[in-house]
């Protein structure tokens, strides 16, 4: 037999039990498991506070000298783009870092029906609360961009609605006396107080919903104190009147509502009770009631929870401290599926860091968890405490929460 013919017959041999071996070795070989992880974003030391725009793959941030910036999110990776998160300035009269001491956040994308705007705190001349005011800043389709004062009025702090393709989007914010209001974004003579809601810098919560045909959408939520006891409170924008949801024991404090899609994308919401406990609730019989609870392990508290919605479900990310330190040095998420319940750490314990302000992208490969790591100060007794300052940070970094 001529070698050639030879060669043939013996790979043709050979193939089927390589197909075999390899096979039996893919049977055996251990599954790849997810475990806890992070992976950094920017080393920029002064990215704190970011705001991501999910359509556009873009996040905005303030420098510590007042610049407000805009800049890509490579969606294969979730890396920034460019890696410093210095893209474009939009606005250099926007907040410092020493301002967003007072104001308490950054500059927000609101959705309209052309696209996604920005508001901020914006200054007409010395940065002080009696100069602050609404800026509003959109792209011009060119690579530029307009930033400009949404009224003459003394404001700050506005955060945004979230319905996306709003032909009528809102915002609210607050005076220099931390009186709460929300208007029209296109229309300041429509502005309102909230007038149940205390004076204060905590922040109201805009419905979270990407149908604008689902009823009562159009809305807000925050706590209010009713006999000692901090409930959940809903102001319909368009009657521009409120009505308390919960009655139960357990101090609230963050709240958000949303459209969950394993629920039809009815409303729900949930509420942070105790610092300790996350408890959903939906409309039951006409009454809201508590359908899903989650504590933290005993010792953590939880900050900075927010929802949002993949593949047909709802999660909640959050940061969590772990005695005996305070600060916070963990991200988790949760879902709110009480027949199948997760509830998990998502970044590792080493090295230990301030994991804080956590906002979450879907990237190409699913959801990540971005938040900013820093490194804790040591006190004179041994103690770590927390450092929020740039000079500590790291950076940005996120975690696939493996959903």
């Amino acid at each position: 037999m001529p070698s050639s013919v030879l060669t043939r017959a013996l790979l043709c041999w050979r193939l089927p039990l390589a197909a075999a071996a390899l096979a039996a070795l893919s049977a055996n070989a251990p599954a790849q498991t997810w475990a806890p992880n992070e992976t950094q974003a920017s080393p920029e030391a002064e990215l704190i506070d970011y705001e991501f725009s999910q359509s556009r793959a873009q996040i905005a941030w303030n420098d510590t000298l007042g610049n407000l910036w805009v800049a890509g999110v490579e969606r294969a990776t979730g890396k920034f783009v460019p890696a410093d998160g210095r893209g474009i300035v939009v606005d250099a009269n926007s907040m410092t870092f020493q301002d967003a001491q007072k104001t308490k956040n950054g500059p927000e994308w609101v959705p309209t029906a052309t696209g996604e705007v920005l508001v901020h705190t914006k200054y007409n001349g010395r940065h002080t609360d009696g100069n602050s005011r609404i800026g509003l800043a959109w792209d011009n389709g060119d690579g530029t961009w307009t930033s400009t004062f949404l009224s003459d009025a003394v404001r700050k702090a506005p955060y945004g609605s979230n319905l996306a393709g709003d032909p009528s989007p809102r915002i609210s914010y607050v005076d220099n006396r931390e009186v709460h209001y929300w208007a029209e974004l296109l229309a300041p003579s429509t502005e309102r107080r909230i007038e149940d809601f205390p004076d204060s810098n905590y922040p109201v919560r805009h419905v979270i919903c990407s149908r604008p045909d689902i009823a009562g959408s159009r809305a807000v939520v925050y706590p209010v104190t009713v006999d000692g006891v901090d409930q959940v409170f809903y102001r319909d924008f368009d009657s521009n009147t409120s009505q308390q949801l919960t009655f139960d024991a357990g101090q609230k404090y963050e709240v958000w509502m949303w459209c969950a899609p394993e629920y039809g994308h009815e409303l729900v919401f949930f509420t942070l009770v105790d610092q300790t406990e996350l408890r959903v609730y939906r409309k039951v019989s006409g009454s809201w009631k508590a359908v899903y609870s989650q504590s933290a392990v005993r010792g953590n508290k939880i900050y900075s929870p927010e929802p949002f919605t993949w593949n047909g479900k709802s999660y909640i990310f959050m940061s969590q401290t772990v005695r005996p330190n305070k600060f916070r040095s963990e991200v988790w998420v949760s879902n709110i599926d009480a027949t199948a319940p997760v509830f998990k750490r998502i970044t590792p314990t080493e090295p230990l860091r301030t994991r804080t302000d956590p906002e979450v992208f879907i990237t190409d490969a699913g959801p990540r968890v971005y938040y900013n790591r820093l490194v804790p100060d040591v006190s004179d007794s041994g103690r770590y405490k927390t450092c929020r300052k740039p000079e500590c940070s790291d950076g940005v970094w996120f975690a696939d929460p493996g959903l």
